[in-house]
């Protein structure tokens, strides 16, 4: 009789899941039999997870930015849980004027670096430092961090503050990758294009046609897409990604 490999039950905590790619992450995780802990702001609608995947989903409201909030969730589920296993830092913020825009390099204002470093990739610090330990301790662990295509290349809408933020998750993470791999625990980055989500319907329909045109595949990005790479990255056989950087954007941008 053939023996049979039961798969463990790894806890996954995604930050931003109220909506966007945060969601689509969080049900892809529910898909491969996770548990999940969604995060944000604001409690998710749990109506948007399909119904056999709602018993392993659980919410709490978080700001990222909140250092001492992290720290009791950390412990909650640790407490609760066993641990985080799978982190997912999709969390993110981008300050537009009143026009809707980002403010350009001479206009920006520190305050508004500060802010979204804050939540872009000082709050990603914070949890990727209380969730390390418990991975270590086991031998496992995936951290997915959300980088974007600004911080990759050349950007059509975003602007300074935004695309300093984003290199600076690609760093983070390489460096985490490299220090962390040997313990069983892999750090790799999605870098979405732009995808259908509340952030990017701010720049409004105009934009979001224009920048379709110039995408190879001639449309803007769903968040299932990303959500499937993050899941992807966050499974028992990606171990051997790590320090790697998966591109959704539809070909825009090839290297």
């Amino acid at each position: 009789m053939p023996s049979t490999i039961t798969k463990p039950v790894r806890v996954a905590l995604v930050t931003g899941a109220a909506q966007g790619i945060g969601l689509a992450s969080a049900i892809e995780l529910l898909k491969d039999g996770r548990k999940v802990v969604l995060t944000d702001l604001r409690l998710p609608d749990f109506n948007e997870i399909p119904v056999e995947l709602r018993a392993n989903a659980f919410s709490h409201i978080l700001d990222v930015a909140d250092k001492e909030a992290c720290r009791q969730l950390v412990e909650e589920l640790e407490k609760e849980h066993g641990g985080v296993d799978i982190l997912v830092n999709n969390a993110g913020l981008s300050i537009k004027n009143a026009a809707g825009q980002s403010n350009g390099i001479l206009d920006v204002q520190l305050h508004e670096v500060q802010k979204m470093l804050d939540v872009n990739v000082l709050a990603m610090l914070n949890l990727c430092q209380l969730t390390l330990p418990g991975m270590k301790a086991k031998g496992w662990g995936r951290i997915v961090n959300v980088a974007s295509l600004a911080g990759r290349g050349k950007s059509i809408v975003a602007g300074p503050a935004y695309m300093l933020t984003k290199a600076a998750v690609l760093g983070l993470s390489r460096s985490i990758a490299s220090e962390m791999g040997q313990f069983g625990i892999t750090t790799n980055c999605v870098a979405p294009g732009r995808i259908l989500t509340q952030m990017a319907m701010q720049a409004g329909e105009e934009v979001n046609r224009n920048y379709a045109a110039q995408i190879p595949v001639k449309r803007i990005g769903e968040p299932l897409e990303v959500g499937a790479a993050i899941a992807y990255l966050s499974g028992e056989s990606s171990g051997f990604t790590n320090g790697a950087v998966i591109d959704v954007n539809g070909g825009f941008l090839m290297t």
